[in-house]
């Protein structure tokens, strides 16, 4: 069978993309034609692969996580994890700038979002910034390379879609996010720091240990739902759908009856926005499955296959194969459907090739999910230029010295898998060997 039909499939959703059609949609319709024109399948087993895709008790997960982050984010969670991040990182040079990046990096562990980060923090620590005499297009760049943290560390949604789709351990994958969570904001810190000697931005005063203390006592009904949802994962007392529904349920317990900052009023409009959230991705999750189930008939993945071996790559090459692949993919697709569509096709090659499973997915969520502050499609990039009223452009040049610093650790982790395998290695030793 020639190649005709997957050279379609591709130009066709590119082709509705570049006509702004949107994504879901540009990917359920090229894969409808190609069934028609291609095959003698009837047409109901696109809308039978579209619900195949959806029909997962893992990606149950993605609603409740979605639902749990835009609680806490309503609920005014953003002001208690500022003030803890003033009060730990603060009093260094470029103050605001790195308590903008330690904020993410306790947000990543609530929201599992880049976007809610973006959306949430962005929308108070932008003006706070550009106020205080930082340049808006640094400012924009720190806040939206930080929000990636929230595709990370755990709880991460893109890790969820990956482990449902490749079939690996989300406890593992959990795992070996954290310590590149780290890595990353330390990264972006020393960043900061030398904008800040540079540009001679303020600090905050240094918190006084007393004034520490009350933040962290402050923010501990906040801090203490990541590890519900880790501990609860990690030790076996609950799935990650189950521990993404008792998040759900501690997030009403705390913005209702503890802090008292949404009232049962708040709750509607924060569930339809949800359930707009989960459509949308469920919906890319359901025309990727139908776009990849048709790659699978037309042998997409031995082309790929015909492909590296003609190219005789090593396992390295093949990870520099798959950092750029997956590079160029992030740039023009989300990660949902990207990660559908390639990695039935990509994560089978890897795995006959002596990658382990949780080192790939990793290295591809890491990738794409950089793909959020990238241009073309850079959602994040767009929605803090759009907080901050400036155009993109003025922002790439500060983007690109953030982005070369964590690039640097991202080749770290890419070509060194054992020390992102080492967490979940000693927590889930069967699921990484």
């Amino acid at each position: 069978m020639s190649g005709e039909p997957i050279f379609v499939l591709f130009a066709g959703m590119i082709g509705l993309m570049l006509l702004s059609i949107p994504l879901a949609f540009a990917i359920f319709a090229a894969s409808t034609a190609v069934l028609l024109l291609y095959t003698d399948l009837p047409l109901w087993q696109i809308m039978q692969r579209f619900f195949s895709g959806v029909d997962s008790f893992v990606l149950t997960a993605i609603p409740f996580f979605l639902l749990a982050g835009n609680l806490m984010n309503a609920g005014k969670i953003t002001d208690k994890l500022l003030d803890l991040s003033s009060a730990l990182v603060g009093h260094i040079r470029g103050g605001l700038a790195h308590i903008n990046i330690v904020c993410s990096l306790f947000f990543g562990g609530i929201s599992g979002s880049a976007v809610a980060d973006t959306a949430g923090e962005g929308s108070i620590i932008i003006p706070a910034m550009v106020k205080a005499g930082y340049a808006p297009s640094f400012t924009v760049a720190v806040t939206v390379t930080s929000s990636v943290l929230g595709q990370i560390i755990p709880p991460s949604l893109i890790m969820i879609v990956y482990a449902s789709t490749a079939g690996v351990s989300i406890q593992a994958l959990f795992l070996a996010g954290i310590l590149p969570g780290i890595l990353f904001a330390v990264s972006m810190m020393a960043v900061s720091y030398v904008y800040a000697v540079r540009c001679n931005y303020p600090k905050e005063k240094r918190k006084t240990f007393r004034e520490i203390l009350i933040a962290v006592k402050n923010a501990l009904t906040v801090l203490a739902l990541p590890f519900i949802i880790l501990g609860g994962v990690l030790s076996g007392v609950f799935t990650a759908t189950e521990s993404a529904a008792i998040a759900v349920f501690y997030s009403l317990i705390i913005t209702l009856f503890v802090d008292k900052t949404l009232t049962f009023k708040d709750i509607v409009p924060i569930f339809i926005h949800t359930a707009k959230g989960t459509a949308a991705t469920l919906l890319c999750i359901g025309a990727a499955t139908a776009f990849g189930y048709l790659l699978a008939y037309f042998r997409g993945a031995e082309y790929v296959l015909q492909l590296l071996e003609a190219m005789e790559l090593s396992q390295t090459g093949f990870v520099i194969f798959l950092f750029v692949l997956f590079t160029v993919i992030g740039m023009f697709m989300d990660a949902t459907p990207a990660i559908c569509i390639f990695v039935p096709i990509i994560a089978p090659v890897g795995m006959s090739m002596g990658m382990n499973g949780i080192h790939m997915g990793i290295i591809i969520c890491l990738v794409l999910a950089f793909g959020l502050v990238t241009p073309p499609y850079g959602l994040c990039l767009l929605l803090g230029c759009q907080i901050a009223k400036l155009p993109p452009s003025t922002v790439f040049r500060d983007l690109v010295v953030f982005l070369l610093g964590i690039l640097i650790t991202l080749i770290l982790i890419v070509f060194i898998p054992s020390f992102i395998l080492w967490l979940p290695g000693i927590v889930v030793p069967m699921a990484t060997g």
